[in-house]
């Protein structure tokens, strides 16, 4: 692989030196639970005057930032509720906001439509916000929206660096707000149960996790016949990133940019690498090494089509993920290997527990539990973010889990573009090359 240029790599270090994070010794994870209870609750703070006291059969008033491919499916999820209001929608895209207000008028004919995002956390009256925009955005949507009150459901990363992750954990508190990481797999009953045999002992001392998932094509969106610059606020996209000129390849397939992305790290790795830091309940790993690069599509894009990152923990134990957007074949399989069992979870589908039965090299005699999943849903997410909002509790996947994954994914590419392992100080609370 071509080695990046050495400006780039002066560029990343120094940025990764810039900041601080503090307090990511550990996860914040609720207690263990079975869908819809809750087992000892944290209750947070009210900390803003701005924010509005939800009455309990009050409506929730509730604006989307960002209604592209994965803010429809959330939006059609929430438009489903009968105790939610979605009363305004932004997006850059034309042709997407119009969609998304005519879906939301068949429930509130007064839905008002924003292309700027900030306009609409001005303008409008709101108790939360839902913000499905590309990565980079995240941070001044959701800082944006604690600032004027609001409680935020944001998707996944939290933050696009480690940085702006620190911002997100420090102001949400102080605010009193509610946010809710779209880490959908913490509510999913079938990773709920991998965390209760996992902390029961059920496959002993852990000492590797892995996961490997493929996914061919390179993970290509069609570009519609509509999308051009006439029907999109190109630098409203762009923000404060490097200009270019108008290309629906880059609006479209955001992903595949650095400048936007933290490409198969802040998209397939994060959900498997949080869904295993819920499992286990750790915190940072010591360091993380990554590699990778453009080996197949040669089309322009800057996040690599395949990589393998390593993250190792203090508590012994490692983390590893590969993936190739070239050949999907082998599919995705993630699996927790233990002194005394395995637990293996084939396509987020069905998920076996192998108990040790005595010693044996290939496990022939272990017991084996399986457990099936009806599959990966919107609903109990956001069930718990808008329960959460009325009972003011942390929620299953709260800011500091999402400051920690969104500060790992960081630290993947800034060792997979230096070729340096990325090292997680926890006496300085630092990240250094």
């Amino acid at each position: 692989m071509q080695r990046k240029n050495a400006t780039r790599r002066e560029f990343l270090s120094r940025m990764a030196a810039a900041g601080t994070v503090g307090g990511l010794g550990a996860c914040a994870t609720s207690a263990t639970r079975k869908a819809p209870a809750r087992v000892n609750p944290v209750a947070l703070s009210t900390g803003t005057s701005k924010r509005h006291t939800l009455g309990a059969n009050e409506r929730i008033q509730c604006g989307f930032i960002g209604v592209g491919n994965r803010g429809t499916s959330l939006l059609e999820t929430v438009l489903g509720r009968a105790d939610v209001d979605v009363i305004a929608v932004a997006d850059v895209y034309d042709t997407t906001l119009a969609k998304a207000a005519g879906q939301c008028r068949s429930k509130y004919s007064q839905v008002r439509s924003y292309v700027r995002f900030e306009d609409l956390l001005e303008k409008e009256k709101l108790d939360a916000v839902v913000i499905a925009t590309p990565d980079h955005i995240h941070a001044p949507a959701i800082l944006g929206a604690l600032d004027c009150g609001y409680d935020v459901y944001t998707e996944k990363p939290m933050t696009l660096t480690w940085q702006d992750a620190q911002q997100v954990r420090d102001r949400a508190p102080a605010a009193g707000a509610v946010v809710q990481v779209g880490t959908q797999l913490r509510s999913m009953p079938m990773y709920q149960k991998a965390r209760e045999a996992y902390q029961s002992g059920a496959i002993g001392r852990l000492v590797a996790v892995q996961v490997e998932r493929h996914s061919g094509r390179g993970r290509t969106r069609p570009v519609p016949e509509d999308l051009n610059e006439s029907h999109v606020q190109w630098d409203l996209f762009l923000r404060d990133t490097k200009p270019y000129p108008f290309d629906p390849n880059r609006f479209l397939n955001w992903r595949r940019y650095l400048e936007y992305s933290n490409g198969a790290a802040g998209d397939l790795m994060l959900h498997h690498l949080d869904i295993f830091h819920f499992i286990t309940g750790c915190g940072m790993p010591e360091r993380v090494m990554s590699v990778g690069g453009v080996y197949f599509y040669e089309d322009g894009r800057t996040c690599p089509d395949t990589i393998g990152v390593l993250l190792e923990y203090p508590e012994r134990f490692q983390f590893s993920f590969t993936t190739t957007y070239v050949n999907g074949h082998y599919g995705l399989m993630e699996r927790y290997l233990g002194s005394e069992g395995t637990i293996e979870i084939r396509e987020m589908s069905e998920m076996s527990i192998y108990r040790s039965a005595g010693p044996s090299e290939k496990g022939d005699g272990d017991q084996e539990e399986i457990v099936p999943s009806a599959g990966v849903f919107n609903e109990p997410h956001l069930d718990d973010f808008f329960r959460c909002m009325r009972t003011r509790e942390q929620t299953i996947a709260p800011v500091d889990a999402g400051c920690i994954g969104a500060t790992c994914c960081h630290m993947a590419v800034l060792s997979e573009q230096t070729g340096e392992s990325a090292k997680w100080d926890a006496a300085t609370n630092q990240v250094a090359l």
